[in-house]
């Protein structure tokens, strides 16, 4: 590092101190204790041995002890509340309007709630897959749509329940396998993939797609792209309320055999590819012409604001220890914790306006 980067990060850190009262009058304390062990130490220097008290040398060293743990804690309290003010959360409204273009996802991430009493074997490092070993798909949120929220408040968005004695298991990793937006076409796919296995034809007693006449021959050739221009409902918007009832009769009819091997398919999913946060009411209430109803991204936003959580995708149940780069964290107390930044460069996406 050169003398000129040298001098522009101290620059950085004196504007950073200076811009909260709190840290100027740390460091200023610190600066005074600092110049009054100089003064103590010069009178200690000047005096003869015999003639220094022990209240001099005690106060001397208290001094000098206080200047430095005062003006360490002025630049460093700087630091803690930079860092917390520079994690850039992406509004819901933002959110939206990724889900509406189908926007890159790079990151995504897994929360699981937990008792440690009553399950020890949801602690994070006794976790071997993202979902019981018997399933074949998890359903994750996008990572960049929970950074800098509570753990609390990333549950609610994601639709997980929560209590006050539980921790938080979080995974969070790079797409590095196939991934599933998951709207209704996205959940189709899974679903087919699923019911077209053979090692599980037997226990596929009850299918939705695989074998029947539920979806045309332009259906089947659409559901195999995978590419990401495919997954916006304006790229299949002829078909959206076709695949938007199919996807209601497997999430709000338990007897079909692939849901034992998809990830639960909580009430607050939306076929737009999102989840309601917890609070949302549950969405097979609704009737099927309400259920799938959907004129264009403006009005579905004005109807979903109070409700939209995150975005949501499926991808194939993973092994834990075999994810490249993941980053495995324990939220002890996930009311004042928070979804960290992990330093890697985020897909903002578009403005905070919703397209139409």
């Amino acid at each position: 590092m050169d003398l000129r980067s040298i001098f522009a990060d101290a620059g950085t850190l004196f504007s950073l101190v200076g811009a909260s009262s709190v840290t100027v009058l740390l460091s200023v304390i610190g600066l005074m204790l600092l110049f009054l062990t100089a003064v103590l130490a010069f009178v200690a220097i000047s005096s003869k041995p015999q003639e220094l008290s022990p209240w001099l040398r005690a106060f001397t060293f208290l001094s000098l002890f206080g200047g430095m743990v005062f003006s360490a804690a002025g630049p460093s309290l700087a630091l803690l509340n930079f860092a917390d003010k520079s994690v850039t959360k992406i509004s819901a409204e933002r959110s939206f309007s990724n889900l509406a273009n189908a926007t890159r996802v790079d990151y995504v991430i897994k929360l699981i709630p937990y008792d440690p009493k009553e399950e020890p074997n949801l602690a994070i490092d006794r976790l071997t897959y993202l979902e019981p070993s018997d399933q074949l798909y998890s359903f994750v949120a996008s990572y960049d749509d929970l950074v800098g929220y509570s753990v609390t408040d990333a549950l609610e968005k994601v639709g997980k329940s929560y209590n006050s004695s539980n921790s938080v298991s979080a995974i969070i990793f790079p797409v590095r396998a196939s991934l599933f937006p998951a709207n209704a076409r996205g959940l189709l796919q899974v679903i087919q993939n699923v019911e077209a296995r053979q090692e599980l034809q037997v226990q596929l007693t009850k299918k939705l797609l695989v074998g029947t006449n539920a979806i045309t021959r332009g259906e089947q050739n659409d559901l195999t792209s995978t590419s990401i221009p495919s997954y916006r409902v304006e790229n299949f918007r002829d078909k959206y309320e076709h695949y938007c009832e199919l996807a209601r009769e497997f999430q709000c009819t338990t007897t079909y055999s692939a849901r034992a091997f998809i990830g639960a398919l909580d009430k607050g999913w939306h076929p737009l590819g999102f989840v309601e946060k917890l609070s949302a009411p549950g969405r097979c209430a609704l009737p099927a012409e309400k259920y799938c109803e959907f004129t264009d991204w403006k009005k579905a936003w004005q109807e979903y604001r109070g409700d939209y959580g995150a975005r949501t995708f499926l991808i194939r149940n993973l092994s834990i220890a075999h994810i490249p780069g993941r980053i495995m964290i324990d939220f002890d107390q996930p009311s004042s914790q928070v979804i960290p930044d992990i330093g890697i460069s985020r897909v903002i996406g578009y403005p905070d306006t919703v397209v139409e």
